[in-house]
């Protein structure tokens, strides 16, 4: 039998406001909260339960969507409703803003760390999804592309675990995958099925399959082809469709680590939560 999960601690990460989204830092150390309350929150171990470390609260207007942590751990980064994406420089005595990227036109839903550090993706209520070189020693970050694959508000961005393959789902009920073609970044797949809006979407650790949970309570599992033929490593299929076992959308999934299964993860409020959640 699997072992049971019990309660270790509960926190009132931000009392006041809806809480977010969270984010562990890579050596798992810390957690990032953020909220409506426009404040991003650092979470540290202390005894038996969890403390509230540093408040972010002097970079965003408006709620705070997504959080992010850089594959080194010394840069969080924020999207924010209020058309931004902060980056936090962590150091000894806390947490600094070095950057404030803006362009998007509308609020920024979602932002993700390449797994190299060296891009950041962000995306937008604007429909479009941006691309950001990262100069960490510099502190600058250059925005490279701007993708307006979607035809609609773009809810979530993630990339491959180990290329630079990006994957971004939307309010326009598809999956849209980018790479890099010769200096320029270029939508190379949309993965369609989904009947309603896409929610978000999860690599599997070997990059070779995806997940993605709509607002149609379904999970899609889509694979990468094995042809050999032109254009066969752009090639994606759904292979699996998870359905009857949820009543409403599926916000959120990840992928088990250990199993390789996706868990998918929906409200947990009786209530509808339209037009509140965005």
């Amino acid at each position: 039998m699997p072992e049971a999960l019990s309660l270790l601690c509960r926190v009132s990460a931000h009392p006041e406001s809806r809480c977010w989204a969270l984010a562990w830092s890579p050596s798992g150390a810390l957690l990032a909260s953020c909220g409506g309350d426009r404040t991003v929150r650092i979470w540290g171990r202390e005894g038996s339960g969890w403390a509230c470390r540093a408040v972010l609260a002097d970079g965003h207007q408006r709620t705070v969507r997504r959080v992010a942590w850089s594959p080194c751990g010394q840069f969080l980064a924020s999207a924010s409703f209020d058309g931004t994406t902060c980056v936090w420089r962590r150091h000894e005595h806390g947490f600094e803003v070095v950057a404030t990227l803006e362009g998007h036109e509308n609020e920024v839903k979602s932002v993700a760390w390449a797994p190299s550090g060296s891009l950041l993706a962000t995306c937008s209520r604007d429909k479009s999804v941006w691309v950001w070189e990262v100069d960490e020693e510099e502190q600058e970050f250059e925005c490279v592309s701007v993708l307006s694959a979607h035809s609609q508000d773009v809810k979530h961005v993630v990339w491959h675990p180990s290329q630079e393959l990006l994957a971004s789902a939307s309010y326009d009920d598809t999956v849209r995958l980018y790479r890099e073609d010769e200096d320029d970044w270029v939508c190379c797949a949309t993965l369609e099925g989904h009947t309603s809006t896409v929610w978000a979407v999860a690599w599997e650790r070997s990059g070779q399959r995806l997940v993605s949970c709509s607002d149609d309570r379904t999970l899609r599992v889509w694979q990468r082809s094995q042809g050999h033929g032109a254009g066969s490593e752009h090639s994606w299929q759904c292979v699996c469709t998870l359905s009857g076992y949820h009543g409403r959308s599926i916000y959120d999934v990840a992928w088990c680590h250990l199993t390789l299964s996706p868990c998918p993860q929906v409200s947990p409020v009786p209530v509808p939560m339209s037009p509140g959640v965005t």
